[in-house]
């Protein structure tokens, strides 16, 4: 990949508003989500350009891993220089982005893994223990993802996974409906934080998805206090947690000191 098209600013405020409207909690004024990065390989072309791979008869593509760094660095509009690195090894594609703007860089890292349906339709979803204790910053109200955020969140980021959206993928993967996108739930996380730390700038964050959310079920976002980076920088936790404090997904942030 070589240059693109900058960040659009009128989609990342569309992004914001939509994630501020799941969590019921206000986004503060004019802030970029942390993933509104991502939403660059909506386009065809740039989506043609990385080759995303494509699940086998039998399978589907689950996002495992997804991390960003400086996702505030880039200005709104102004062309990028994009590179990527990929690497295949077997069923999971680990893919890295680095978006430039003058001297401004963003890294986007992600990984995708082929899963077989059956593994799905098997697997055992773990929970988080002493959820509640490990809140020390704060929680959110319980909330859920209708289907209609995630068709928004789809139409703005390109994602064609059909789990998102056929409630017959879904049930053919034995769930009872379909599945909320990895980046629109850990995207959830930044109202959370905007109101626990007030004026935080974040300087990175690294999410490990464990398990789906499908649309309808209620979603909550605890927070726990993780000390000082090196840099002087405060870190963060955030646990996803399902119904019965069933374990989605872990999210690792580090804000500016």
């Amino acid at each position: 990949m070589q240059g693109i098209p900058g960040l659009d600013g009128a989609r990342s405020a569309a992004f914001a508003t939509l994630v501020a409207g799941i969590a019921g909690q206000d986004m503060p004024a004019g802030e970029r989500p942390y993933l509104a990065p991502a939403l660059l390989f909506a386009d065809p072309a740039a989506q043609a350009a990385i080759g995303m791979p494509v699940p086998a008869a039998g399978e589907v593509l689950v996002h495992e891993y997804q991390a960003v760094q400086a996702p505030w660095a880039l200005p709104d509009g102004a062309p990028l220089e994009a590179g990527l690195e990929r690497q295949d090894k077997g069923a999971l594609t680990e893919l890295r982005f680095a978006l430039r703007s003058g001297g401004a860089e963003t890294v986007l890292d992600t990984a995708l893994r082929r899963v077989a349906r059956e593994e799905v339709r098997n697997a055992r979803p773990t929970a988080f223990r002493g959820l509640d204790a490990l809140g020390d910053l704060g929680a959110s109200r319980a909330f859920s993802v209708s289907q209609k955020a995630v068709d928004a969140y789809l139409a703005l980021s390109g994602d064609a996974n059909p789990i998102h959206r056929d409630p017959a993928e879904a049930a053919a993967l034995g769930l009872a409906a379909p599945v909320v996108p990895g980046l629109l739930l850990v995207s959830c996380i930044q109202p959370v934080c905007a109101a626990a730390l007030p004026g935080a700038v974040p300087h990175s964050l690294k999410a490990r998805f464990m398990g789906p959310l499908v649309v309808g079920e209620a979603v909550r976002v605890v927070l726990q206090a993780r000390g000082t980076a090196a840099d002087g920088g405060r870190r963060c936790r955030a646990y996803i947690a399902g119904p019965e404090a069933r374990a989605l997904a872990v999210a690792d942030l580090v804000f500016a000191a």
